[in-house]
């Protein structure tokens, strides 16, 4: 077997070159893994194996991610593709940290992968706004799966199987849980699931400049007046996302808050204003999706320097997103609880052996 390594202007024609496979079997190729991958887009930095048994091509696969390969098989002269699983020796890790500078910096010292921590940040992102409200002290503690490949080399992790989040004195928890009618997910000690309707930030870098307040010293004029709504200070440029599931129902200027995206959520409605500019394809009557960019932050309107103003409204009200009573998430089904109620009670104990 041969490893390859794609290379920065590698085609897939090229590489077969390299191996003397005749053009006419790189045609059959091609033409049998069309419906499953476009050979044409191979990724510079991704792994090519190629098999040859007696001096005919037998096997070719492309790892086209951690977790799946394209597999290309030469079964008595015929070509046929498949997606495979890759297969790894996995073993359950648990790791603690507490917050002392950063969650990345503290987790990657106890040897957490970046991969483990955003997948970690994006479990609690429902409860936790982890742009203003991780504090010094804060401790969290995850079981996850280690991963090496067949041949005994490092690889990178695998899922979150558990996990505990202690923010300002609350803890969070979430339980990976596989069932058979796609709601494989995380949930919650009570099997609830962790997924809420609303995120609870729409911006991942910054911090509140400005909060819910019914009397404010306007910044600008100088006038104290409600401020609905909150403001987050961020570099110009920083992605917003939108908080959840909707229809937008304004995108452009709007007098004093500038360029703004408003979305519809049944009952509720999200606004996001002062951008710089809106996502490409976002405009009005589009559906857009729970955690999809919508803009960008800027300073249009009438504003004092780059930041997003974020409202949020229910039944066509002003609420402060920080404090409402939201939608919980899903609850699994009775018939499950049982099955739920086994595999929390075990990683549990993995996760409270760190504590």
């Amino acid at each position: 077997m041969k490893e390859i390594e794609i290379q920065p202007g590698d085609t897939f024609s090229t590489i077969m070159e390299d191996f003397n496979v005749p053009s006419s079997e790189q045609s059959s190729i091609l033409a049998a893994v069309q419906d499953v991958y476009d050979f044409t887009k191979l990724q510079a930095g991704k792994l090519m194996h190629v098999v040859f048994a007696q001096d005919a091509l037998a096997s070719i696969d492309y790892d086209l991610s951690d977790d799946t390969k394209i597999v290309v098989e030469n079964l008595d002269g015929m070509f046929v593709a498949k997606k495979e699983a890759i297969e790894y020796d996995v073993t359950e890790t648990v790791r603690s940290a507490t917050i002392e500078s950063s969650l990345f910096l503290d987790g990657s010292n106890v040897g957490l992968s970046d991969k483990t921590l955003v997948e970690l940040a994006e479990l609690f992102q429902w409860d936790i706004d982890f742009t203003t409200d991780i504090q010094v002290g804060d401790s969290f503690t995850v079981l996850y799966e280690e991963r090496k490949t067949k041949g005994g080399e490092d690889a990178s992790a695998g899922k979150i199987l558990a996990a505990q989040f202690t923010n300002q004195g609350e803890t969070y928890d979430a339980y990976y849980f596989e069932t058979a009618d796609d709601a494989s997910g995380y949930y919650s000690a009570n099997g609830e699931s962790i997924e809420r309707q609303f995120l609870s930030s729409p911006i991942s870098v910054g911090y509140i400049s400005s909060g819910f307040s019914y009397s404010r010293v306007n910044p600008v004029t100088k006038q104290v007046t409600p401020h609905r709504a909150i403001d987050y200070a961020a570099p110009q440029g920083t992605p917003v996302v939108a908080i959840a599931d909707g229809e937008v129902s304004v995108a452009g200027s709007k007098g004093g808050l500038g360029i703004t995206v408003e979305i519809e959520h049944g009952g509720y409605m999200s606004q996001y204003a002062h951008l710089s500019k809106i996502a490409a394809g976002v405009k009005r009557g589009y559906d857009v999706s729970q955690g999809e960019i919508v803009g960008y932050v800027g300073s249009t309107g009438i504003s004092t320097g780059p930041h997003l103003q974020y409202a949020f409204f229910k039944d066509g009200a002003p609420i402060n997103p920080l404090k409402a009573d939201l939608p919980l998430g899903e609850a699994l089904d009775e018939s499950v609880m049982n099955d739920f109620v086994a595999i929390r009670d075990q990683r549990m104990t993995h996760l409270e052996s760190q504590n």
